[in-house]
């Protein structure tokens, strides 16, 4: 594998690598996975690695771009697609595609708490994750929480969402941004996806950027939905 040739991110989120072979998604025979916000593949080309049949939606043109590129010309994966779709109208338009995992990472801080629910009732409804009869998927979701710093750093919108106009530095000014305390998280993920047997995670670290410190302060759920 020819990392330096990769375009865009290396290597996939650590909390993602812990959380599988924890699980030992490693020993699943023949499954699928789907994942919203996939970036460059960098998360999914770990299930590449394992034989997953691989489906990532990625909203950004060229994140969209590379991911082809990188599962194709570097990595010679086979059993993959790519979508440069909006996640909220993927979930609306698309059926059955019964994925035995279920990665939702670092994304539904830039969509307002109504449209996670819009989300998650479409993926259940439209068959999107395996469920029912007895069967489960694996789920992973990575969430910005209300210690995070940009926590209120901007225009405050309705239901706990607000513009970042006042961010200078994250890189995110103007963007929307939603975050969420632990327990509100689990009961979204409860009652849309019927979530159990899962755990719930802190993950808080420091970045510079441009001398100033910045706060990151993340939610990590992880379980299964049936």
């Amino acid at each position: 594998m020819f990392i330096k040739n990769l375009k865009g991110f290396k290597y996939p989120d650590m909390e993602i690598v812990r959380w599988f072979f924890k699980n030992k998604l490693d020993t699943l025979k023949n499954e699928k996975v789907l994942e919203f916000a996939s970036h460059n593949g960098n998360n999914l080309s770990l299930f590449a690695n394992y034989d997953y049949e691989c489906l990532g939606v990625e909203l950004s043109k060229e994140h969209y771009e590379n991911a082809k590129y990188n599962f194709d010309g570097i990595l010679k994966y086979k059993k993959f697609k790519f979508f440069n779709e909006n996640m909220l109208d993927f979930a609306k338009n698309y059926k059955n595609l019964n994925a035995k995992v279920f990665l939702i990472p670092n994304v539904i801080n830039f969509i307002t708490k109504n449209e996670l629910k819009t989300l998650l009732l479409n993926a259940r409804k439209n068959h999107l994750y395996v469920y029912g009869g007895g069967d489960f998927s694996f789920f992973f979701l990575r969430a910005r929480s209300i210690k995070d710093h940009r926590y209120k750093l901007g225009k405050t919108l309705e239901n706990g969402s607000f513009i970042l106009n006042n961010d200078e530095f994250s890189g995110e000014k103007d963007c929307l941004c939603t975050c969420y305390e632990e327990y509100e998280l689990v009961e979204y993920l409860k009652e849309y996806l019927n979530l159990y047997d899962f755990e719930v995670i802190m993950s808080e670290n420091i970045n510079v950027k441009n001398k100033i410190f910045i706060k990151d302060s993340d939610i990590i759920v992880y379980g299964k939905i049936k």
